[in-house]
């Protein structure tokens, strides 16, 4: 009886829907109703924890200055692929390993392919460090495996939650603009001298913003994409807090009561939020997000049409053959992922053989693209994308599923410094990233070709 009335509703609704396409001329279609659901849990941790980011730091937060959240919003039915989830999470990294285990419980209650099922971390710098627990002891270890405890069951519950929550809704798309995100790379003669802001070098401000409704429109939830460091506090700062992205997150939802908000970052891996320093720039920050959050959805919007295709395909990348131990030596002196490697060898520990790297897509139908990528992404890759693929239907998030590295353009490897010498490249060639051929960068862009639907391929003609 309960099915036959589900069936019944939705018959309701999709007669509803091919009067309302045949309704007024010059009016864009509306797409047919998908299933949407929406939830949110709160994630701060309960004890002190060791806070992720800026090495300086040596001790447990000191209490907290705002609260850390995740958010899920399901699409889609049960049938055919089954649903899909984006879940985003206030956390610097979460562990890959914690992801598994999130998508592995879920899976034992409902239907969740991995491919789409997309974590994305707003690597805030003001949370737990989860990466960094194996290297804690005594209480600062314990407060950090109670987290790693919690996290998991918060995550899933919220998940499941959102699952729980479909019903009726549509999506569609708008992109606008937000002027905070400054290249944050000072180059001397060509090189790489320092971190600052640099108003006129590369960087990517767009806002795109994904509409969810319900059946009657209203608002359910907005997703936002901003390609920008997690890390207006810095290092003197020792409170738990979700920073800018927190900040867009309440700004918002205040002003929508009854609104989940999702933060997800783009390609941003080089962009700091200018000014930084105090929670009130995190909050003049959020308050440019939420304006311009405002603004859009007074509209107009693209529809999106829920025919997803959604694939994975992680890239393998080959680890280079050592080099003698004294050139290791030499080049651990410059470049983090040598020592790292360096610290294994002297432990007698066997080196990896290669890295993964994750690449996914969700096309919906022709609408929109979404694109996710793993790691720490420098902007380079978003501003290439846009051009060599349609720009225009094209979202790019990067920081899924995992954070481990940056990944650097040939631009920044060429420049040298910070984020080169702690790149994926660098890692896997020793420090001596300039010999990984072909270079991340042709590697990635080609996957992502190949996981996009022909008509994303190639940007539009000018008329």
């Amino acid at each position: 009886m309960f099915a036959s009335r589900i069936g019944f509703s939705w018959l309701v609704l999709a007669l509803l829907t091919s009067f309302a396409r045949i309704g007024v001329a010059g009016e864009p279609a509306a797409p047919p109703p998908v299933p949407v659901g929406v939830a949110k849990v709160d994630i701060t941790p309960e004890t002190p924890v060791r806070m992720y980011g800026y090495a300086a730091r040596k001790t447990e937060s000191e209490g907290v200055a705002g609260r850390l959240k995740a958010s899920a919003l399901a699409l889609g039915g049960d049938e055919g692929e089954g649903p899909a989830v984006l879940l985003t999470v206030d956390c610097g990294a979460v562990p890959a390993e914690i992801r598994q285990e999130v998508l592995r419980r879920i899976q034992a209650k409902s239907s969740l392919r991995p491919e789409r099922f997309m974590l994305c971390n707003s690597h805030n710098h003001s949370g737990p460090d989860l990466k960094g627990m194996r290297s804690f002891s005594g209480t600062e270890r314990q407060h950090m495996e109670q987290y790693a405890k919690l996290l998991p069951e918060r995550l899933e519950d919220v998940v499941l939650k959102a699952l729980a929550s479909r019903k009726p809704g549509r999506l569609a798309w708008a992109r606008g603009s937000v002027p905070f995100a400054a290249n944050r790379r000072v180059l001397k003669d060509g090189k790489w001298s320092g971190f600052g802001a640099v108003p006129d070098a590369p960087a990517d401000r767009s806002l795109p913003l994904l509409r969810v409704t319900d059946a009657g429109g209203k608002l359910l939830a907005v997703v936002l994409n901003y390609a920008c460091h997690n890390t207006t506090l810095r290092g003197n700062f020792n409170q738990i807090h979700g920073d800018w992205a927190g900040c867009a997150q309440e700004f918002i939802e205040a002003e929508h009561p009854g609104v989940v908000a999702l933060v997800t970052l783009g390609c941003g891996a080089d962009a700091d939020p200018c000014p930084h320093g105090t929670v009130e720039l995190c909050q003049r920050h959020g308050r440019a997000m939420a304006d311009e959050v405002k603004r859009l959805l007074a509209g107009p919007f693209r529809p999106i049409e829920f025919k997803l295709t959604a694939r994975s395909a992680p890239l393998e990348i080959p680890f280079d053959a050592p080099p003698p131990l004294d050139e290791l030596r030499a080049l651990a002196k410059r470049s983090w992922s040598a020592q790292r490697m360096l610290d294994r060898l002297e432990r007698g520990e066997k080196l990896p053989t290669a890295r993964t790297f994750g690449v996914a897509v969700w096309a919906f139908g022709d609408d929109l693209a979404m694109v996710f990528l793993s790691d720490e992404v420098v902007v380079d890759y978003a501003l290439r994308m846009k051009r060599e693929f349609d720009g225009d239907r094209l979202w790019i998030t990067a920081y899924t599923n995992d954070v481990s590295n940056y990944v650097v353009s040939k631009r920044l490897i060429e420049e040298g410094g910070y984020e080169v010498n702690n790149s994926i490249s660098g890692l896997v060639s020793f420090g001596r990233p300039e010999r990984l051929q072909p270079p991340m960068e042709d590697r990635i862009v080609d996957r992502v070709r190949s996981l996009l639907p022909e008509t994303f391929r190639k940007p539009p003609e000018k008329p």
